[in-house]
């Protein structure tokens, strides 16, 4: 049934990413992100969220993009600072620490190039690694703390289509987590498509130095309950979609960006906390070498 899903939610999405979109703008989805032989990029990532019942989430998503060659990219995130914050029993407790590591690999699959266009299909595999910190405020539920402290995987497919003046893309899959202590974060559902627009200038031609984009992306997730000994934890899991309106500026080695997270659906169980609204910057830095198979 999952994997029906994925592919439901990939065909939709697919036909999304043929929108208008931009050439050097990234998206706030990494896994989808384009990039060439023998290239590395570095993101910064800081978001921050709040919800109801006082939830509140502050965290630096640190992304690194190594192209290997034509069809092969390495991706490492680490969500390197994490302050989660709630109310519990009348007080504003947090729990501040770093979190996870997420190494993945994508693979080009199907690859259609045309003049000034590339379009591309590819899966990405990932796995977490638990080098977050998971017992920083006991007062908390393991679901707030920085670490989940489980190993997990990360599957997915992804699809690029970049013009000169605009792009797309698209990523749906599937994250499962394992157990810790006990207690099991719900698997999740996931689906992003993004595009971007290019305002300014109106003409490439020439000699230019930087580009103003437009974006409109969209973050779709559904998640299981969490489960403590085997029993649901109440409260959690349900659907969240979000959509990102946003600003780029970028240059061939730099870019920033800023994107608004707002709610546009949720689903979610009866004493969960609301999503409220979120705001992201994206920072990223581009080095050209020849270290590529």
């Amino acid at each position: 049934m999952i994997a029906r899903l994925i592919a439901g939610l990939l065909l939709a999405l697919g036909t999304a990413a043929f929108l208008p979109a931009p050439a050097r703008a990234q998206l706030t989805f990494p896994g989808a992100s384009p990039i060439s032989s023998g290239n590395i990029v570095l993101r910064a990532q800081p978001e921050a969220t709040e919800a109801g019942g006082g939830f509140s989430s502050l965290f630096d998503r640190n992304v690194l993009i190594y192209g290997a060659s034509p069809d092969l990219t390495f991706l490492v995130q680490n969500n390197s600072i994490i302050t989660n914050s709630a109310d519990v029993g009348g007080r504003q407790l947090s729990a501040t620490g770093f979190g996870d590591t997420l190494f993945q690999t994508r693979y080009t699959i199907f690859q259609q190039d045309g003049i000034g266009s590339t379009l591309r299909v590819a899966p990405i595999i990932g796995i977490n690694v638990p080098t977050g910190m998971n017992a920083v405020n006991s007062a908390l539920s393991p679901a707030l703390q920085p670490g989940t402290g489980a190993w997990g995987t990360r599957d997915a497919i992804t699809a690029s289509w970049q013009t000169l003046y605009w792009n797309g893309g698209a990523e749906a899959g599937y994250q499962a987590n394992s157990d810790a202590s006990s207690y099991h974060i719900g698997n999740t559902v996931y689906a992003d498509v993004g595009f971007h627009y290019l305002l300014w200038p109106s003409s490439l031609e020439g000699q230019v130095g930087s580009e103003l984009y437009a974006s409109l992306e969209s973050n779709y997730t559904s998640s299981d309950a969490n489960a403590s000994f085997g029993r649901t934890v109440g409260g959690t899991g349900g659907q969240l979609l979000l959509i990102d309106p946003g600003i780029i500026w970028t240059t061939t080695l730099y870019s920033v960006s800023f994107t608004a997270l707002l709610p546009a659906y949720e689903r979610i169980a009866a004493d969960g906390g609301r999503y409220n609204y979120g705001v992201a910057l994206f920072f990223r830095r581009s080095f050209f070498t020849d270290l590529h198979w």
